[in-house]
C-alpha cells in the first residue's frame, strides 16, 4: 500500500536499475508494462509483481536479491513496546530527500498538521494559513513521495466526498553525529505490516 512502500520506492528503484545492464533494464520495463501496466517504481508497491518479472527475466527464485537492495537503503526493528517498527535510513539520497522535505516550511506545516490525524487538504491549508495554489502542490508532492496516505473520505457541505490524509509515520527522529546524520522513522505495527515490502523481510 502507499506509505512505507512509496516512501522507499525511489531509492529502491535506483538500487534495482544500478544493478541491471541497459538491455535487462529495458526488458524489465517492457515486461512490467505489458504484464501489469506499471513501471518498476510502481511495482515496489506490489512486490510480488516485481518478483514475478525478475523471476522470468533473471531467474530469481526468491526475494534474496531484493532483500539485499533493501538492506542498503534502510534497516528495520521493532520498538521495545512492540507498537511500532523503526526504520533507520541508510541511503544518502533518501536522507537528503527527507531533510529537504522537512526543511521546506510549507511541507513541514502540512506534515505536522497531519501527523496522527485524518484531515482534508483544504482543512490543513486553512489551519496552517497556507495559500491554496502552493498548498495543493505541496500536498500532491507529499502524496506522490509517500509521506501522506489516504485514510478515509469525508462528506462536505455540498454532499461531495473529499479525501482525508495522514502521515505514514508516527514520528521521525533525527540526530546529528560526527560525520553522519541518523534518521529513524516510527511506523505503527498495523501500517507497516500492511506494506508490500514487509513480505520480503
Amino acid at each position: 500500500m502507499p506509505g512505507v512502500d512509496r516512501f522507499l520506492s525511489e531509492s529502491f528503484e535506483i538500487a534495482i536499475k544500478k544493478n541491471l545492464k541497459a538491455e535487462a533494464e529495458y526488458q524489465m520495463k517492457k515486461t512490467m508494462f505489458e504484464k501489469f501496466g506499471i513501471s518498476i517504481r510502481q511495482s515496489i508497491e506490489d512486490i510480488e509483481k516485481l518478483h514475478q518479472v525478475r523471476k522470468e527475466l533473471l531467474g530469481e527464485s526468491d526475494y534474496s536479491q531484493l532483500k539485499k537492495y533493501l538492506s542498503k537503503i534502510c534497516i528495520f526493528r521493532k520498538s521495545d513496546d512492540g507498537k511500532y517498527y523503526i526504520i533507520t535510513i541508510l541511503d544518502d539520497f533518501l536522507k537528503r530527500k527527507l531533510m529537504d522535505t522537512i526543511g521546506d516550511d510549507e511541507s513541514r506545516k502540512v506534515l505536522t498538521a497531519m501527523t496522527d490525524k485524518n484531515r482534508t487538504t483544504s482543512d490543513v491549508l486553512r489551519l496552517r494559513k497556507i495559500s491554496t495554489t502552493s498548498g495543493y502542490r505541496k500536498v500532491n508532492a507529499l502524496i506522490r513521495d509517500g509521506f501522506l496516505i489516504q485514510t478515509k473520505r469525508k462528506m462536505v457541505e455540498n454532499r461531495r466526498p473529499v479525501d482525508q490524509y495522514t502521515t505514514f509515520y508516527h514520528k521521525i527522529l533525527f540526530e546529528v553525529k560526527k560525520d553522519d546524520l541518523s534518521l529513524e522513522i516510527f511506523v505503527t505495527k498495523k501500517l507497516f505490516e500492511s506494506s508490500s515490502l514487509f513480505d520480503i523481510l
